[in-house]
């Protein structure tokens, strides 16, 4: 079962984040966190062990790992949390800007209001750990039925949830599973396009051409989107 007691604290409302999970006021916890994340980006969840993780979190005890979170699926799910959490902040505002003008609310508005955030989700070297991991996610975890915090965490979602129900509505209505595969789909444009640049390290020597290669991938994520149910 997963620990999930210990995320008790935490919610957003009226577009804001209210108060710290109480996973993420752990240090010890949080090092484990972002030191699996990491490793699982580079390899892939399965082929990576505790061990590994408590080494590369700097915990000299190797049942660290165990000990704070049981198991992998709630490690997976923790890492998830996190980084949703990170991000509801910006996309509340982002939202909230977006209904305080009226609009527009068209999927190139939403896509970048979901995908725009994830920019700022780096490691110590600069580079885009949770897109990386989240690139796997997508092509072998969740066709095999692994749910993300996006779908079981609505003390932590709101703001993500609001997002993907209104692209959703917009691109899936042949099939309730259609739009979430449409949507992987275009989203997997646009963090594997922070994969390829982070392996050419291209945010640090040319940032001005990393942000125009976003740009890109996102109008090519939404217009495949589009593309996907006209």
């Amino acid at each position: 079962m997963l620990r999930e007691l210990e995320f008790t604290r935490g919610s957003c409302t009226d577009r804001k984040v209210t108060e710290l999970p109480l996973h993420f006021a752990d240090e010890t916890k949080l090092r484990i966190i972002a030191a699996a994340e990491s490793l699982y980006a580079q390899r892939s969840i399965d082929s990576v062990s505790f061990r590994e993780i408590a080494q590369a979190a700097g915990n000299r005890n190797t049942n660290a790992v165990q000990y704070h979170f049981g198991n992998r699926d709630a490690l997976v799910q923790a890492i998830f949390a996190w980084r949703v959490w990170q991000m509801e902040g910006p996309r509340g505002e982002a939202i909230a800007t977006l209904e305080a003008n009226g609009g527009p609310f068209d999927l190139h508005s939403l896509m970048r209001i979901l995908c725009e955030p994830i920019l700022d989700l780096t490691d110590g070297e600069g580079r885009h750990t949770y897109a990386a991991f989240m690139s796997k996610y997508l092509l072998q975890q969740r066709p095999a039925g692994v749910l993300h915090a996006g779908d079981t965490r609505p003390d932590l979602n709101a703001n993500l949830r609001w997002l993907l129900d209104r692209i959703n509505r917009m691109v899936g209505a042949e099939d309730l599973y259609l739009g979430d595969y449409r949507l992987a789909l275009s989203y997997l444009v646009v963090i594997n396009m922070l994969v390829l640049s982070d392996n050419e390290g291209l945010q640090k020597r040319k940032p001005k051409q990393f942000r125009e290669r976003f740009e890109i991938a996102l109008t090519m994520a939404v217009a495949a989107l589009e593309r996907s149910f006209s």
